[in-house]
């Protein structure tokens, strides 16, 4: 029962332990720096998706059709979520005849918890559809349809 406890107590921990969240820099009219950064069972396989929608948007929002990535990576690790730790003590003891006497013993183990994060960078360079460089770039309407699924 209390390794069940433990178990379930160290999965909820990791999954609740957890977010997605891009930051946008503005690098000239046509360009942005992306960086995204995740924690978490349930988003970590969310990074490049969320960076490729928000180049999407990015794109879109300044009037572009079309964007390339460059100077692009993406990392993953670990943080630490949590511990769980759990303790037993029993007591034993006898009083009698005007004298007391007893024992004791205690057992404690504690758990860290690791919760895995993932990062992508990168810098989006933008177009316009009828300009040289759209060739062979993103269109960003289709990227929004593909990573909205």
């Amino acid at each position: 029962m209390k390794i069940t406890v433990l178990a379930g107590t160290m999965l909820t921990a990791l999954m609740l332990a957890g977010c997605i969240s891009t930051q946008e820099m503005p690098l000239a009219p046509n360009v942005v720096r992306l960086d995204t950064q995740s924690k978490g069972l349930l988003f970590t396989s969310q990074t490049v998706p969320q960076t490729m929608r928000a180049a999407a948007r990015a794109t879109l929002d300044r009037g572009y059709t079309h964007f390339k990535l460059a100077q692009a990576g993406v990392s993953q690790g670990s943080e630490v979520a949590g511990v769980v730790g759990s303790s037993n003590t029993n007591f034993n003891g006898s009083y009698g005849y005007g004298s007391m006497s007893g024992n004791s013993s205690s057992f404690g183990t504690a758990s860290v918890v690791r919760a895995p994060t993932a990062n992508a960078a990168a810098t989006v360079v933008m177009f316009h559809a009828n300009e040289p460089g759209a060739q062979g770039a993103f269109e960003a309407e289709q990227v929004l349809k593909q990573y909205s699924q």
